[in-house]
């Protein structure tokens, strides 16, 4: 059963959000505290990152999806999708990177030492690479922001792996295998590499939950198995933490799940938690600079676990601050709308001047609900550009 807030979203999955934002909470709040060693309990924390990439495949997949299963075909418009996930990504992420620079700048400039998590020196050229996405170094302002370059180059391909998706799932699933191979075995290691089958399962998961797919019942114990290989080749056979398969699986397991799963559904739509989910992303870009400095300043003070509650509150009290002020306007429908359609022209001329079709259209054929993907892909490199684009070139 679908469970929608007002605005039609699927609330569980702003329940997941949060979920995912509190777990990297806890985890930073941990790992910053002065002289406590990180326990296994807060260290797989971490793995909320995980969730939040499983969750970012789904979101983008289940509404091209859905609306494939309901009608048998789907245009998929690449303009409008690259000027969506502008919008909805970069004017929160560059507030919050130049918000932490001045400040941390200000500090600097005073003599103060900024908090672990963040540099504890740099320049406007640091800066300037942050907000085009520039890691190749991996140090950044705020560490937290490595998973949005990642995220940003993922947009990319995703119309690529969305179309692989329904026209060949098993090439699809076997993409994932041969990322995990390469991430672990090859010297074509990465974090990209390593951390994009968490990306590509989140397409599944979508698939599995608009196709009420019959598998979804096994996922409780796909995910048990999972967090015990995660587990396992954390500790035994030296998986990156944040490459690791196990844990990918175990944030696919769960999102199936909660797909599923009325009782784990209403724990996850209660209106905190979702609330909490809708502002997950301006609380996890501004929460690591602050955690930080709290635990380490009070730490010492009042102790560990007040001193983590104080600065869990504080956190999440900015990341909602900003969300209120920053996020929440841009998203308006009639904002995005409009950035839509002024967007279109530029978006569309580059596109062109690439060769990339402005969009293509996903054929699906009449097949029982349990069947994966019975698809076929037809792209329209040649499509014309609409006339606003035309006029605009």
């Amino acid at each position: 059963m679908k469970q929608r807030d007002d605005a039609g979203r699927l609330a569980y999955i702003d329940g997941l959000r949060a979920v995912a934002v509190l777990m990297v909470m806890f985890f930073h709040a941990r790992v910053h505290s002065p002289g406590v060693t990180l326990d296994p309990f807060f260290k797989e924390g971490t793995h909320g990152v995980d969730l939040f990439f499983v969750l970012s495949g789904f979101c983008l997949a289940a509404p091209t999806l859905d609306k494939l299963r309901r009608a048998g075909v789907a245009q998929f418009d690449v303009v409008a999708f690259a000027a969506k996930r502008f919008l909805r990504i970069f004017p929160p992420y560059a507030f919050a990177v130049l918000a932490i620079a001045l400040a941390g700048g200000y500090a600097l400039q005073h003599g103060a030492t900024l908090p672990p998590g963040m540099l504890h020196t740099f320049d406007w050229t640091d800066v300037a690479g942050e907000l085009f996405f520039l890691d190749r170094n991996n140090q950044h302002l705020n560490q937290s922001f490595w998973s949005l370059a990642i995220e940003f180059r993922w947009y990319f391909i995703f119309p690529i792996v969305l179309a692989l998706w329904v026209s060949r799932a098993r090439a699809f699933l076997a993409v994932i295998v041969a990322l995990v191979f390469a991430s672990e075995l090859t010297r074509a290691s990465s974090t990209d590499v390593g951390v994009l089958p968490a990306f590509l399962l989140g397409i599944v998961a979508a698939h599995v939950r608009v196709h009420d797919h019959p598998a979804a019942r096994w996922a409780p114990m796909l995910g048990i198995f999972a967090v015990g290989a995660g587990l396992l080749l954390e500790r035994g056979y030296h998986f990156p933490i944040q490459t690791n398969v196990g844990w990918h699986l175990a944030a696919f397991a769960f999102v199936v799940a909660a797909g599923r799963e009325a009782w784990l559904q209403r724990i996850l739509s209660m209106r905190p938690l979702a609330a909490l989910g809708v502002a997950s992303y301006s609380i996890y870009l501004v929460h690591e600079p602050i955690v930080s400095a709290i635990v380490g300043t009070l730490g010492a003070r009042i102790g560990v676990v007040p001193a983590m509650a104080v600065a869990i509150a504080a956190g999440l009290a900015a990341g909602i601050a900003m969300w209120a002020v920053i996020e929440r306007p841009i998203t308006d429908r009639a904002v995005v709308k409009t950035f839509v359609a002024r967007a279109a022209a530029p978006i569309g001329r580059l596109l062109a001047l690439a060769g990339v079709p402005v969009e293509f259209t996903l054929h699906g054929v009449a097949a029982p609900a349990t069947a994966l993907a019975g698809q076929v892909v037809e792209l329209h490199p040649a499509t014309p550009l609409p006339t606003t684009l035309r006029r605009s070139s």
